[in-house]
Order: C-alpha cells, then structure tokens, then sequence
C-alpha cells in the first residue's frame, strides 16, 4: 500500500534554471566580501573564478555526490585567492546569507499544475521532499515553501546538503525513509532526473515515477512517467495499492 510520497525540488516543483538577476546578486555579494577582505580583482579575473567555483560545486554533486554548502564553494574561492579566514568569519556569513536572498529576491516559479496537485496529494497521503540543494541553503528553499503556502503539506523535508551526501546515494533517500518511518516500498518518489532521482529511490526500494516537465529524457526504469502534474495525479489515482 502506498503510503507516502517523496518530491525532489528542482525541475520537479521548482523551476531550476538559474535567473540571470539572482546571479547578479550574488556576484555583487561576493565581489564585496572580497573587497572587504581586501581583495579586489578585475572583473574578468573574478567572473572567470565565480565560473570556476559553479563548475566545481558541479564536480562535487555530480562526481561525488557531495551535498555541499554555499560556505564550501565560497571557501573554495577564497583557497584559490590563497586567502585564509576563520570558521566564524563574518565576511564569509554575509555572503552565504546574501547568497540565499538572492533566492528569494528572485524566486523560481512553482512548476504548472504543482501546487494544486500537491495540495490534492496531502489530502491522501504523507508528503516529503528529498532534493539536492545548489547555491542557496536548505532555509532558504524551506521559505520558498512558505512563500507559495506549501511548506505545511511537507512532513518530511530532507535536503543534500544538510545530510552531506546527494542523490543517487542513499543517505538522503535513507533520512526521508527514517522520518517518515515507513518501509521503502511503502514510499513513492518522484523526480526528473533519471540518474538521481529514478535510479536512487529505486535502489533503495522505494517506488519512482519520473516527471518530465521540463524536458524530454528517454527511456525510464521508473514504473509511470508523467508529462504533467495532471498526469501524475491521475495515475496515483489508480497506483495507490
């Protein structure tokens, strides 16, 4: 019986794309924390390490599976400029913080269909997200939530980087199973990454269901994939057994 259902975040509820204002923002922030740090570089100088630190945060997800913090790639910056700072420093929090308003300066867009569909889901089941975090922390994808009304239809919330490890690995799925204190075919995931989110939950033993909003992605080990919330609430109307 089909008991509770897990969402990934990004390209699932959320649009992932990355808005070129928010990343303004967060250039602006950065470019102060190292003026303040004494620092100053040109600005191709610093946009070509501001491009670096994303290529490598994608390194880290990617490769090793890494739930990163906005703290890790900013320290990762400063290592290349060879400049040291404490764990307290107060440069560096600024800039994690701004990193998150920038988020919510410019939130993503809630996915078509999402929030009505969610809410229908809740009605009948336990809800939890399991997502890879980015740039942003988990607090700030949480006051997303709040800010769309959503957050309390979420029993489960488990995010990357707070467990340290991203999907496929099972760590994240592991913390979602805990809380929920289900067993794993009792839980049906849903994602758009087949990698991630398909074969993660999958092998673990939970269920998956592929959501292909955002893009085409070929065949799927998932047992439905859906081209729409509306989709997707139409087949758990008939899989709940």
């Amino acid at each position: 019986m089909l008991r509770a259902i897990s969402f990934d975040y990004w390209d699932t509820l959320y649009e992932g794309a990355a808005l070129p204002e928010r990343a303004s923002l967060r250039q602006a922030a950065l470019r102060r924390m190292l003026d303040r740090l004494g620092c100053a570089l040109a600005d191709d100088e610093f946009l070509a390490l501001y491009k670096a630190s994303g290529a490598e945060a994608e390194r880290w997800w990617r490769e090793e599976q890494r739930g990163y913090t906005a703290a890790e790639r900013i320290r990762w910056m400063l290592d290349r400029l060879e400049i040291a700072r404490p764990d307290d420093c107060e440069h560096v929090a600024a800039a994690c913080a701004a990193v998150d308003e920038a988020l919510l300066s410019y939130p993503p867009a809630l996915l078509p269909g999402a929030a009505d569909t969610i809410e229908a889901l809740a009605r009948r089941y336990t809800l939890a997200i399991t997502s890879d975090t980015g740039f942003a922390s988990s607090r700030a994808q949480d006051r997303l939530l709040e800010h769309d009304r959503i957050r309390s239809l979420f029993a489960v919330r488990t995010y990357s980087m707070d467990v340290g490890h991203a999907k496929p690995r099972p760590e994240p799925f592991l913390a979602t199973i805990t809380a929920l204190g289900l067993r794993p075919n009792e839980i049906l995931h849903v994602g758009d990454n087949e990698r991630t989110d398909v074969r993660g939950a999958l092998a673990m033993g939970m269920r998956a269901i592929r959501l292909d909003l955002v893009k085409q992605n070929g065949p799927s080990s998932a047992e439905f994939v859906a081209e729409s919330f509306e989709e997707l609430g139409e087949y758990l109307g008939t899989a709940d057994k």
